[in-house]
């Protein structure tokens, strides 16, 4: 499993995060993208380069932060890293058995053939993250706009959060947006991007944090 935080000035996208879902419909019914939201504010764009820099050097602190939430017996199972077994990729056009809650039933010679990653640390990725107002949960539509536009990963917050306040998207990755998603994976995803925060927070001086307006003040100003 991933993370994915966005990245100002990422491709034509310049704040990291695509509404794929807005645009407008012109000549031919083409459809065109218009959905490109704020970019985060200085001191977060600038603590992040900073992370990049310090991760290339020395790697990420993730997996010893996920380590405090497996040493409580009441978080441990659901926190930890789930095992390769249970991370799945289908081809994008094969489908979930709609009568089962679980893969066993589906078909593992339409499985997606990997290298095997050599190590269970979570890998930090930066690029461009797809929000809209519904969940994507259809491989083949994943696929179309993986192609068209480089989104990594798909989200519904986002998009209504941008344009109220200045904020920079962290997102853990807990499925692949196809019908085989579940849930084993949320509380693991939603701790490696609690990991991320912290060390990008560690970065950022206190004085800059202080001076910065919060959230949700903002948010009532708007």
């Amino acid at each position: 499993m991933h993370i994915v935080g966005n990245q100002p000035n990422l491709q034509k996208y310049t704040g990291g995060v695509l509404q794929y879902d807005f645009g407008k419909t012109i000549e031919k019914g083409e459809f065109i993208r218009t959905g490109s939201l704020c970019k985060p504010p200085t001191v977060l764009s600038t603590a992040l380069l900073k992370l990049q820099a310090r991760h290339r050097i020395k790697g990420n602190a993730i997996s010893r932060y996920i380590k405090k939430f497996e040493s409580n017996e009441m978080m441990c199972d659901e926190f930890r890293y789930q095992g390769s077994e249970h991370d799945q990729l289908f081809e994008a056009n094969y489908d979930h058995e709609p009568s089962k809650d679980e893969c066993k039933a589906c078909d593992e010679q339409r499985l997606q053939k990997r290298k095997p990653r050599n190590k269970e640390t979570p890998e930090v990725h930066y690029g461009l993250i797809g929000s809209a107002d519904q969940v994507m949960r259809h491989g083949a539509t994943r696929e179309v706009l993986r192609k068209e536009t480089g989104i990594l990963c798909f989200e519904m917050e986002a998009a209504g959060l941008m344009d109220n306040f200045p904020c920079l998207i962290i997102r853990g990755i807990c499925d692949y947006s196809d019908t085989h998603k579940n849930k084993r994976w949320q509380p693991y995803a939603a701790a490696t991007a609690a990991a991320y925060a912290k060390e990008l927070l560690e970065i950022i001086p206190k004085t800059q944090v202080t001076s910065t307006k919060e959230a949700a003040k903002i948010v009532d100003l708007s």
